[in-house]
């Protein structure tokens, strides 16, 4: 009974597998170099997005000139990626909020992408929205 529980477990295990690798099969990884350009201010870094059946995840991380976190969510539907996910200062240790709408080239990665961003949180008065644009251009894959 014991090595038959054992058994099916490890049945469960292997035929697990190939669906999780199926699912990350499906995703289209894309690491951008990013630019959130706010009061005419550029912040620089990289962001690596991800889409599946329409879904965005991923991770932000501003270096210049300041220290931005966050983690990526939104949706992805033909040229249009829209995105709200909120965000850390790593330096000020403060949060907030970000939206960014993307118009994305015909195919994901093929040129860069530009939008727009609203920003609120971490220091600015509730409501207050700080409008700004957004530039990712996609990095050449590693040899």
């Amino acid at each position: 009974m014991f090595t038959q529980a054992i058994a099916a477990s490890i049945i469960a295990v292997v035929a697990v597998i190939p669906i999780e690798a199926q699912a990350r099969k499906g995703a289209n990884n894309i690491t951008y170099d990013v630019t959130v350009t706010a009061e005419g201010k550029p912040y620089t870094g990289t962001m690596e997005l991800a889409v599946a059946a329409g879904k965005v995840t991923g991770n932000m991380h501003i270096t210049a000139p300041t220290e931005i976190t966050g983690k990526a969510a939104g949706t992805s539907k033909g040229s249009q990626m829209t995105l709200a996910f909120p965000y850390r200062m790593v330096e000020r240790a403060c949060d907030g909020q970000i939206a960014m709408s993307i118009t994305l080239p015909q195919k994901m990665g093929a040129g860069p992408a530009t939008g727009t961003v609203e920003i609120t949180g971490c220091g600015r008065p509730d409501g207050d929205k700080l409008p700004g644009t957004i530039e990712l251009k996609p990095r050449a894959p590693k040899k």
